[in-house]
């Protein structure tokens, strides 16, 4: 049989290929800031293209080189169901994102809740107006610190509003330890605990603020992965396509007429009338090709040449013709006809322009034991 890729759904997929190939060159060659693949996800117009030729592609494949059976439709399912599976996992990021925003917001107002009371415990001590009621709201000992307090940080930033800036609130935090080692006055160390205190929460609310952040926002992995998912979506519903052309002809078969030629020639009777004869022929192959009907060759090179009375007439395999090789005629079951035709739904056998009897009445023999009608004319 002859191995070639002329099966009815090759030409349109190479097109379309075709299509496909040029669209990734003008994108490869362009100054694009993505990569050329992720293109097909980025407008409907590619993955139509996509689309069309992964559903020629999947045709070709399961229907004319490596053709399925019921089974075998029924396992494609399978496949495009985990493929379309595959593309619905991706919602689950969006779908994360979208529930913990809120509590995203939520974070965010604490650590900002905080930070301004943060600000205020610290102003407790070295605020302007408690600086100033130090004397005589504290003993002279615990005074005489927390005036110092005042003195060492009376320089601190503030906004024009009176509160601290970040800047000045990270100055004070930095040298707590240095405080707690320095001061003992009862009113500094328990300024220093509710300081503590806070910066603990602040922590805790910056942890949980990072750990909402992540939650509300796509890995790289998820990213990139996102990019493929129209991609994914495509091929899933190109083998569903695919799936249900295969199933429709499978159930429903179209009955199909053949044309066998022996030989890749014709016999045409040479007693006369030659030239009448012979455009009777061109014009009913013609005729024959453009119904889109089958013809099949058989190449036989066991069989005697022409008789000298009969004209041989070449006759070129087109495209999509199939040709087979016959041994002898007592293999005619194990040639790869044989094979082609039990999965095909054969209507009509025309064997016309043969003149072996032997091969002529075998394949009579086969067309009643595959229930197929066998027309013979030896001689046009």
């Amino acid at each position: 049989m002859k191995k070639s890729l002329n099966k009815p759904y090759f030409a349109p997929m190479a097109f379309w290929l075709c299509v496909v190939a040029v669209l990734l060159a003008l994108h490869g060659f362009a100054d694009v800031e993505v990569p050329q693949l992720i293109y097909f996800s980025l407008a409907p117009v590619y993955l139509l293209v996509l689309f069309i030729f992964l559903y020629y592609f999947f045709c070709w494949s399961f229907i004319s080189v490596f053709p399925l059976g019921e089974v075998g439709w029924k396992r494609v399912d399978y496949g495009w169901l985990l493929l379309a599976s595959l593309a619905l996992i991706s919602e689950t990021q969006n779908v994360r994102t979208e529930w913990f925003q809120s509590d995203y917001r939520l974070a965010e107002s604490h650590e900002a809740a905080t930070q301004r009371r943060l600000k205020a415990e610290i102003d407790d001590l070295l605020g302007p107006d408690h600086c100033r009621a130090a004397a005589t709201a504290h003993s002279a000992a615990d005074a005489a610190q927390v005036n110092e307090l005042c003195q060492r940080f009376a320089a601190l930033e503030r906004t024009a509003q009176g509160q601290l800036t970040a800047l000045s609130v990270g100055t004070v935090v930095q040298t707590l330890d240095e405080l707690r080692a320095r001061y003992s006055a009862p009113p500094v160390l328990a300024w220093l605990g509710r300081l503590d205190e806070t910066l603990g929460d602040q922590r805790k609310a910056r942890g949980e603020v990072s750990r909402l952040y992540q939650l509300t926002r796509a890995t790289n992995a998820e990213t990139v992965y996102r990019y493929f998912v129209p991609v994914l979506l495509v091929i899933a519903l190109a083998l569903r396509a695919s799936k249900v052309t295969g199933e429709v002809l499978l159930k429903a078969p179209r009955k199909r007429k053949v044309w066998m030629i022996i030989n890749r020639r014709m016999v045409i009777d040479g007693l006369g009338f030659v030239r009448g004869a012979r455009s009777r022929f061109d014009e009913a192959l013609h005729n024959w090709r453009v119904a889109k009907w089958d013809v099949v060759h058989l190449a036989c090179p066991f069989l005697p040449e022409v008789s000298a009375q009969d004209t041989r007439v070449a006759v070129a395999p087109g495209f999509y013709e199939n040709e087979f090789q016959l041994a002898s005629v007592s293999t005619f079951e194990q040639c790869g006809f044989v094979e082609w035709a039990a999965r095909q739904s054969i209507e009509t056998l025309y064997l016309v322009g043969e003149t072996d009897l032997a091969l002529i009445e075998r394949v009579r023999q086969w067309g009643e034991t595959a229930k197929v009608e066998v027309l013979v004319r030896e001689r046009i």
